[in-house]
């Protein structure tokens, strides 16, 4: 007991602390031979670069977002405009047909 022990063989060392492990999304796990999990050392740098990829996915996002609700208001704008001047053109049709029924309902006009 009072001596160390040498890690033989079948025992591992431990890892430093320094050491973490490190779970992979499936597609780099397809690029990656070997298990789901493997113990990568956790840098400053590394944990930069995980929020910057995260930073840059939100906002992908909200441009995405953005475009979608610029395209939407156009073709909106667009179908609104085109819906208008149907309307418009209906209600002139609407008027002349009202202005021709009350010329044919009105009573002939007394001649003296």
């Amino acid at each position: 007991r009072g001596a160390a022990r040498q890690p033989g063989p079948a025992r591992r060392a431990s890892r430093p602390q320094s050491w973490r492990v490190c779970h992979y999304s499936a597609s780099q796990r397809r690029r990656m031979p070997g298990s789901s999990a493997t113990l990568v050392p956790e840098t400053g740098v590394q944990r930069d670069w995980e929020e910057r990829e995260f930073a840059q996915s939100i906002q992908l996002g909200i441009k995405s977002l953005a475009q979608f609700l610029n395209e939407f208001e156009n073709t909106t704008r667009t179908k609104l405009a085109s819906l208008n001047s149907k309307i418009a053109r209906l209600e002139r049709r609407m008027t002349l047909v009202e202005a021709t029924f009350d010329s044919v309902n009105q009573p002939p006009a007394a001649t003296s």
